[in-house]
Formats: structure tokens, sequence, C-alpha cells
């Protein structure tokens, strides 16, 4: 399970142009964080959470394709995503 939580935000005409999110894995550890560009369709991983590798990234990775493939057309300040 991973956690995301928004940490900020920046809106031009209305939509969210680009946010930092927190994220952390089975709702434990330290938490990482990833910078997003919704306007270019970008992100960044600042910082790695607990239980993610340096190597794969795969929490990160899930919660960035999670967010810029969300449907809805404002992502919610915070979510639960099931990781399989």
């Amino acid at each position: 399970m991973i956690r995301l939580k928004r940490k900020s935000q920046t809106k031009r005409k209305k939509k969210i142009a680009a946010a930092a999110y927190l994220y952390q894995v089975d709702n434990d550890g330290e938490w990482g964080e990833i910078s997003f560009d919704f306007e270019n369709g970008t992100a960044k991983i600042i910082r790695l959470a607990d239980w993610d590798t340096m190597k794969t990234n795969r929490f990160a990775n899930r919660a960035i394709t999670y967010l810029l493939n969300c449907e809805d057309e404002k992502p919610s300040k915070e979510t639960l995503i099931a990781f399989e």
C-alpha cells in the first residue's frame, strides 16, 4: 500500500499546474517526496521513502504513474494506492 499526501500545489487557470506529494510505503517509516509538473506530464523523485530501493524506485514510480494518469481532473489531497 502506498499512501500519498499533497504537500503543496501551484494552480494556473483554475487547474493544478504543479504539486509536491509525500508518499509512504505500508503506512510505516519515513516519507518520500515527489515533485510533479502536470502541465508537461513530468515528475521528479526528490527523496525516496523507507522500503523503496535506489535501483527500482518501484513504489515512487507506481505513485507517479497513478497521479499522472489520474482520471480526476483534480488529483486528491490524500489517497491510498493498492500495490499489487
